[in-house]
């Protein structure tokens, strides 16, 4: 974990520094079980013990407090929103020291 959140906040280059947990491999989480994977964002050399993915660029949601959005997603927000899931994972942002807020649900969604 220590390694990644050195990684995570070496050259800051966008709003997600911090440690990343990607969640499965779409936003439509429909199975009992998911791979969760966590990361960081990076454009060094990966150690060769870590994985590589890479996120197209997306229109995403974002909402803070994770449990709270998560609750509230699939029940009020999706569907008065307009959009629908896009065909990526959600992603749980944990920020490091002083960021306000502490936490945001990252959820990518594409126009009905």
């Amino acid at each position: 974990m220590q390694e990644l959140k050195d990684m995570s906040w070496e050259n800051p280059k966008c709003s997600l520094e911090g440690i990343l947990g990607v969640c499965g491999n779409e936003a439509a989480i429909t199975d009992e079980e998911i791979n969760y994977f966590m990361g960081v964002r990076y454009d060094g050399e990966v150690p060769e013990e870590m994985q590589t993915q890479i996120l197209p660029p997306s229109t995403w949601a974002v909402f803070p407090n994770i449990t709270e959005a998560w609750k509230r997603l699939y029940s009020e927000w999706l569907p008065s929103s307009g959009y629908e899931l896009a065909s990526l994972p959600c992603i749980e942002c944990y920020y490091g020291p002083g960021h306000k807020p502490r936490h945001e649900l990252w959820v990518p969604i594409i126009s009905k």
